[in-house]
């Protein structure tokens, strides 16, 4: 019986404790990456333009449905962003209307919208935006040339070139301006044959290719070979004359390397203050990039500020990335509130990584706009 008693002891206080330890990890578990991280079953992977009226104001609804018509989904993603914090600014002027006795927030509110639809390309569909004199104001600057416009893969001997007008053929110039741009890297181009006729005129052309063309012609690693006479060459029995000759040669390719890489630099810029550039993918980056590119910069400056535009750009894409999942999610489970940690979890991420973003983006601005008031 005492046996009976102690057996029975033992099984109860195994079933206790192990009950206890079986609700402490699932406890845990609650906080651990794979409790918050959706079963293969549970995975959704739909078509973001399926998402219908995500907004609480019915005129960004609207917005959003001509969008999703309109825009590719990267875009997509990034106007539902600013879409959504518009929304939050249009339900709180809703709660204080009242208080807006002069109309000056409505106005601003008004002007907002205006701004996110003009940078879309979705202007004409704002109903406040039929008046010539507002229209004109806002409305980017679409005129251009065809897609296939000036479409030569060849124009150029130099490939470094014929990049850099492909880039500008798609940057969303008009067509007088992409002819006065043409005319410039002809010149160019121009600029690139005397320097390869100087070249070989100093008798190095055993580099240069058989069938003519330019392989990024001008490149440090050349610049170098030729910045500076070979001191261990021989005179030549000829004389001193012959010596000069070549000095002034070297002289003569050393500078005209330096006037190609400055005038290079500068139809890169000029190339990159297209209204459609895409050296950034992202609209209110390339908006800033314009910005710096009509400041006084230095080659230097520009090249660290853009490296600093990418990882700006690469958190922005980041955060519409999460607020595009976050809508996702919400779109299927809609009907339930089976999620619902998990979108507060999602939400709290998504404002972490807005001060981030804000903080990058308070940075970058103030670097560019106090140099462009100076």
């Amino acid at each position: 019986m005492l046996l009976f008693r102690r057996a029975l002891v033992i099984v109860f206080t195994v079933a206790i404790t192990g009950g206890y330890y079986a609700r402490a990890e699932k406890a845990s578990d609650k906080y651990t990456k794979k409790a918050n991280v959706l079963p293969d079953s549970e995975i959704y992977d739909p078509d973001f333009r399926n998402i219908q009226r995500p907004f609480r104001m019915a005129k960004l609804n609207l917005v959003w449905t001509k969008a999703q018509q309109r825009l590719t989904e990267p875009k997509l993603k990034s106007i539902y962003t600013e879409l959504k914090l518009h929304d939050k600014e249009e339900i709180t002027y809703k709660q204080l209307k009242e208080k807006d006795k002069d109309g000056l927030k409505e106005a601003q509110l008004r002007d907002k919208l205006v701004r996110i639809m003009s940078t879309y390309g979705l202007l004409e569909h704002f109903d406040d935006t039929q008046d010539p004199e507002k229209y004109k104001h806002h409305k980017a600057n679409g005129g251009g040339v065809g897609k296939d416009a000036y479409r030569n893969k060849s124009l150029f001997k130099d490939k470094k070139l014929n990049k850099l007008w492909d880039k500008a053929e798609g940057a969303g110039f008009t067509k007088e301006e992409l002819d006065a741009l043409r005319e410039e890297f002809d010149h160019h181009q121009t600029k690139i044959d005397v320097y390869y006729n100087l070249l070989e005129q100093l008798g190095d052309t055993d580099n240069q290719p058989d069938d003519g063309a330019h392989q990024n012609a001008i490149n440090d690693d050349e610049h170098d070979r030729y910045n500076e006479i070979d001191r261990a060459e021989e005179p030549e029995p000829q004389g001193i004359n012959k010596q000069h000759a070549h000095l002034h040669k070297s002289n003569q390719l050393r500078d005209k390397h330096r006037e190609i890489r400055d005038n290079f630099d500068r139809l890169e810029r000029i190339a990159a203050q297209g209204p459609k550039s895409q050296d950034f993918v992202e609209p209110k980056v390339q908006g800033l990039w314009r910005v710096a590119l009509a400041s006084e910069f230095s080659a230097d400056e520009l090249a660290s500020l853009k490296v600093e535009l990418l990882h700006y750009e690469s958190r922005l894409l980041k955060l519409r990335h999460m607020h595009a999942e976050h809508a996702l999610s919400l779109e299927k489970h809609k009907q339930t509130d089976a999620k619902a940690d998990t979108h507060k979890m999602m939400e709290d991420n998504i404002k972490k990584q807005t001060r981030k973003v804000e903080k990058i983006q308070e940075e970058v601005e103030r670097r560019i706009f106090k140099h462009s008031e100076l």
